[in-house]
């Protein structure tokens, strides 16, 4: 399975910008919800969840997605251009990693479908560096 990948709709004016990440969905299915912040030339995630499936919603800079299906080793990666706001749908057993290649910070705000047990549902899968 790959990811679902959706460009959001933003606004941008002098301030910065918004984005409605959770306008068509029902956050009382939102479990495990972190912000996390990427330097440039860092890496995030380089995991799976054997049973959930991960939301995540890109801001920021430019980035590189890597997809590894655990069950077929089918690899994908995506480009994430400068000013989108993507949101990303990874599925369970999809290890997934994210690198900001641009040179301000990467913003990602993440969530699962489920409830996380610690030392059972986040699988270490190294796909990029």
């Amino acid at each position: 399975m790959e990811p679902t990948i959706i460009e959001l709709d933003s606004q941008e004016d002098e301030r910065g910008f918004l984005v409605k990440p959770f306008e068509e969905r029902r956050l009382d299915t939102a479990f495990n919800v972190h912000l996390v912040s990427l330097n440039p030339g860092a890496t995030r995630g380089n995991h799976f969840h054997p049973t959930q499936t991960e939301h995540i919603l890109v801001l920021g800079t430019q980035g590189t997605l890597v997809t590894v299906d655990t069950l077929t080793d089918k690899r994908s990666e995506i480009v994430i251009t400068v000013k989108k706001c993507l949101s990303i749908m990874v599925p369970p057993k999809v290890a997934h990693a994210i690198k900001n290649t641009g040179s301000e910070l990467m913003y990602l705000l993440c969530y699962t479908d489920r409830p996380l047990v610690p030392g059972k549902d986040i699988i270490k899968k190294t796909i990029l560096k």
